[in-house]
């Protein structure tokens, strides 16, 4: 009898559980009604809820709750409004307390549909505090703006001063847990500490071990064993997740949007979800972490599940395509860009005869002039940043390179008198204006140096690239980059991921290619276009580990620029026979999903 193995050429795996999709990792979810910062958030990724903050000009009291997928407004919002305040419980039992303006102890309970106000507050009137705990079995612990270590246990009715202060007084913390086994990690003292206490319902034990990243006003999920903490400031501004397991802290997957002041809530450190924040937000973010023993899928994947006795295969039903948008204004290549789809920005290039300042805006339709180019006229440069808060940065100036740096704010460039600290063309960039990162390029001869900028100033890594090259292409932020492609001594399909400090080198592209265009994140990256030989217009899409060949744009091209998400990317520019202005747009749709083999 013919054996699936004799048939495909493959055995059929044996597992108890089926796949599942990643190792961990952050993804959309769909935003709040009310973008703000500086709010409060508490219970689980599939209910939680959201309360108060700054919606960018004055402080709110809007209450919204997260189902797991959409985001509902409550009419009936906090009956104090405040920010820089905290809370904990559930979504239908939850709690607030602390915060400004002024500062306060007010405390109020959620029942799931009303805020009730409890004319017995906090003992410590305070901003930027923390807490952990239950509407009935509540903690408060730290903030300011007298830094304080301060302690307090609520009942259900009245806070009681602990006399376990921690050990570390501060502000801007966060927290999770429960009243007698809490969790203290991060804040200011200052400076800024990644400090990490545990409190047993009397007193608090200081961790020799604390976060990788020191940082303030960020998020934390989970309880003392199990814990998350995403987002924060330290400066700058960051997108760095890590978890706790009850003695270490690890890196893991950052947010795809740095932010601080932003909520957050979680059962634990597989499971959270984080919202708003500052700049002004209103995106929501899910993460996910599976463990071992999992096994992880695979498109194509078939295995025979022991458990429920069934024939399994993954099915790759989701659908990518590109479409032909409006042409920009000025057909040119070598350039670059920043933004999303629906929110571009492309700059510099060359245009046939000479170098180009020219900036153009995408409003998801068509493209719009500025006529207030680059001060730096250049091809070859890199960029990072949204449309209305861009970075360009190095270049060819014909003759020669630069390090010239400048920012762009919606309107106008405006030069940095200081530049990367090694001048260089065709080099990579990602992150944002406040968070940037340079890497790789041509001095000559290829260059791997990574610098990092922080709003200011560049500051130079020892530790550069694995594989020095140029006219290679990026995706992610300055903690969490993604490098691939380009040209050393011939094209390469070398892949390399940044953490924050070093290069890691990953499964490398399907097509060896320079001159491409990248977007995305360090767990979601898309590649397109470039030239392996002539234009090409392959496309492939990286999920962390591996990448994979997708539908291919409608015009090969190279020296193109690209922006926004791997599900939701723009191309536009490059040199196919000549110089283009087309511009595309690339969308995927659906997922993978799991099928059952049956017999009919």
């Amino acid at each position: 009898m013919a054996e699936y193995k004799g048939i495909k050429g493959f055995k059929v795996q044996y597992l108890d559980q089926d796949p599942v999709p990643a190792v961990a990792g952050w993804s959309a979810g769909n935003n709040m009604n009310t973008a703000r910062y500086f709010l409060a958030g508490f219970g689980t990724q599939t209910e939680a809820l959201a309360a108060g903050g700054i919606d960018g000009t004055s402080q709110v009291n809007a209450t919204e709750e997260y189902n797991g997928a959409t985001w509902a407004s409550n009419p009936t919002g906090l009956n104090t409004a405040r920010f820089y305040f905290t809370g904990c419980g559930t979504q239908t039992a939850g709690l607030a307390f602390g915060g400004t303006p002024p500062v306060t102890g007010a405390t109020e309970e959620y029942d799931g549909s009303t805020w009730t106000s409890n004319p017995t507050g906090l003992n410590t009137a305070r901003i930027e505090l923390a807490g952990a705990g239950t509407q009935t079995a509540g903690l408060a612990f730290g903030g300011g703006p007298s830094i304080t270590g301060a302690t307090e246990e609520y009942d259900g009715s009245t806070w009681t001063t602990s006399p376990g202060s921690l050990n570390t007084a501060r502000s801007g913390l966060a927290g999770c847990g429960t009243q007698t086994a809490g969790l203290a990690f991060g804040g200011t003292v200052p400076p800024v500490t990644g400090a990490t206490e545990e409190y047993n319902g009397a007193t608090w034990a200081s961790n020799p071990t604390g976060l990788n990243t020191a940082r303030r006003l960020f998020a934390g999920a989970g309880i003392q064993t199990s814990a998350l903490a995403f987002g924060g400031d330290f400066p700058p501004v960051t997108n760095a997740t890590e978890e706790y397991d009850g003695s270490t802290w690890t890196t893991v997957s950052s947010l795809s949007t740095a932010r601080q002041g932003l909520g957050g809530a979680g059962a634990d450190n597989t499971s959270a979800l984080a919202f708003g924040g500052s700049p002004t937000t209103a995106a929501t973010e899910e993460y996910v972490s599976y463990g071992q023993p999992n096994t992880f899928e695979n498109v194509g994947q078939v295995w025979y599940n022991g458990t429920t006795k069934a024939l399994k295969y993954t099915s790759q039903t989701f659908s990518s395509a590109w479409a032909t948008g409006n042409n920009m204004n000025t057909a040119r290549r070598i350039l670059i860009g920043a933004g999303t789809q629906t929110a571009g920005l492309a700059f510099g290039g060359y245009d046939g005869t000479a170098n180009t300042g020219a900036t153009e805006e995408y409003d998801g339709n068509s493209w719009t002039s500025n006529p207030t180019g680059l001060n730096t006229v250049r091809r070859a440069l890199a960029g990072a940043g949204t449309q209305t808060a861009a970075l360009g940065f190095g270049g060819n100036v014909d003759p020669g390179i630069t390090t010239a740096t400048e920012e762009y704010d919606g309107s106008t460039w405006t030069s940095n008198p200081t530049g990367l600290n090694t001048a260089r063309s065709d080099l990579a960039g990602c992150g944002t204006q406040t968070a940037a990162l340079a890497f790789g390029g041509t001095i000559p001869p290829n260059s791997a140096a990574t610098e990092e900028y922080d709003g200011s100033t560049w500051t130079s890594n020892p530790t550069g690239l694995n594989t020095a090259r140029h006219a290679l292409a990026a995706a992610g932020t300055q903690t969490s980059a993604l490098g691939f492609g380009g040209y050393v001594a011939a094209n390469t399909t070398a892949t390399e991921e940044y953490d924050g400090s070093t290069w890691t080198s990953s499964n490398p592209l399907n097509t060896a290619r320079n001159a491409l265009a990248g977007c995305g994140t360090q767990t979601a990256g898309l590649a397109f276009g470039g030239n392996d030989g002539a234009s090409t217009a392959a496309t492939e899409q990286y999920d962390g580990t591996s990448w994979t060949n997708i539908t291919s744009m409608s015009t090969a091209r190279w020296g193109l620029v690209g922006v926004g998400t791997q599900p939701a990317a723009l191309a536009a520019g490059g040199f196919a026979t000549a110089n283009t202005a087309a511009t595309e747009e690339f969308t995927i749709t659906g997922t993978p999903n799991i099928k059952t083999v049956t017999v009919s």
